[in-house]
């Protein structure tokens, strides 16, 4: 059984299909997409290879309502082996502007977020569970501009990682991180701009030409190249690697 944060869209949309397809139950946790939830259950339900689904709404900004979907994802399907923290905000902005107010937007999901969302995960979970955390390529690569709070946010998710399979080893929990860079989703070309000098002057196909540059293959990411490393990091074959940020 597998709970996939923020899997109504996106990353962890393809992150949920793809558990499923290996024979995984998932949880599919909105906070506000309920149409995009309800359709990526529909899709694991179509499968028709003993995977299930359900939808399940919850604010992973909010400690109560993450202690609450784990509770209710137990309460549906009987355990918890597998929590996949996806959930996250995006900010730009040179630091001189950033606000009080958008600095606790994004740490409160992003940092805040997941480490509490692993903990009421973790407080569940079967022995020889697995968390996997989201990073970003921004909390390790250099530094990017305008991007502090983001890449803050990030960069401490590889900490908790280290410290929590430390701790988690008391139940044979691996803890580890995902760090994806550009990944080609709904939000793909705005947010890319962003990383682009003078992205705003750039065609949708122009920036697809310049972000193919960033991979040695030549070609943008998609959701379902992080999804496959997180099934691998679910699986069997992935219980020797803990602790570690895969990005």
């Amino acid at each position: 059984v597998a709970v996939v944060t923020g899997s109504g869209r996106g990353i962890g949309k393809a992150m949920a299909i793809e558990l499923a397809k290996r024979g995984a139950k998932v949880a599919v946790n909105y906070a506000n997409a309920v149409e995009g939830a309800e359709q990526v259950v529909k899709e694991i339900k179509a499968l028709g290879n003993g995977s299930d689904a359900h939808a399940f709404k919850a604010n992973v900004g909010n400690v109560e309502e993450s202690e609450k979907l784990m509770d209710d994802v137990v309460k549906h399907f009987g355990k918890l082996d597998i929590c996949c923290s996806n959930s996250g905000v995006v900010s730009f902005g040179h630091f001189k502007d950033v606000t009080p107010e958008e600095f606790d937007r994004v740490f409160t999901i992003n940092t805040r977020g997941q480490f509490f969302v692993a903990k009421a995960a973790y407080k569940r979970m079967e022995i020889g569970g697995r968390i996997i955390l989201m990073g970003s390529i921004t909390g390790q690569a250099k530094g990017v501009p305008k991007h502090a709070v983001y890449s803050g946010s990030k960069g401490a998710i590889e900490t908790f990682t280290r410290c929590m399979a430390i701790d988690a080893g008391e139940k044979k929990v691996t803890v580890n991180c995902v760090a994806p860079g550009g990944i080609k989703t709904d939000m793909y070309h705005a947010v890319c701009r962003e990383y682009i000098p003078n992205g705003d002057q750039l065609s949708d196909d122009q920036v697809d030409e310049y972000a193919c540059t960033w991979s040695p293959h030549n070609r943008v990411g998609q959701p379902i190249d992080i999804a496959r490393v997180v099934c691998f990091l679910a699986s069997q074959d992935g219980d020797w690697v803990n602790g570690k940020v895969i990005g």
